[in-house]
């Protein structure tokens, strides 16, 4: 974690760690957040095929570790959010209740709400 703060904090010059303000705190104000992404391609490090499957045992052998007492398993990163991703989109998509899909559809919260604003909202 401490690296995720450093490269998306410290080396943009950006607040980092308990300096980053509060995203529930003042709604109004701008907030100074960065962001980082590495994208590496593992062909040029090693052979795609062993990377492959040594990717694959380590999923496995992270699914194989028994779970602690009231889990049924243990995921890796991500693992979840395809099997929900799957799920909803096999099933025709997220539920949703009609009161909250009206209210995101309705002009309350956007269409051209924010045109005058910068991309912080300031």
């Amino acid at each position: 974690m401490m690296m995720v703060d450093i490269f998306s904090g410290i080396l943009l010059g950006v607040p980092f760690g308990k300096h980053v303000s509060s995203m529930y705190h003042d709604c109004s104000k701008g907030r100074e957040l960065g962001h980082m992404h590495i994208v590496m391609d593992p062909k040029r490090f090693t052979n795609i095929e062993k990377f492959m499957k040594n990717m694959s045992v380590t999923c496995d052998e992270l699914n194989a570790i028994p779970p602690a007492d009231g889990y049924d398993k243990v995921y890796y990163p991500g693992e979840r959010a395809v099997m929900r991703r799957d799920k909803y989109h096999n099933n025709g998509g997220i539920e949703i209740v009609d009161a909250i899909y009206e209210y995101l559809k309705s002009d309350a919260i956007h269409f051209n709400r924010y045109d005058h604003k910068n991309r912080f909202a300031e």
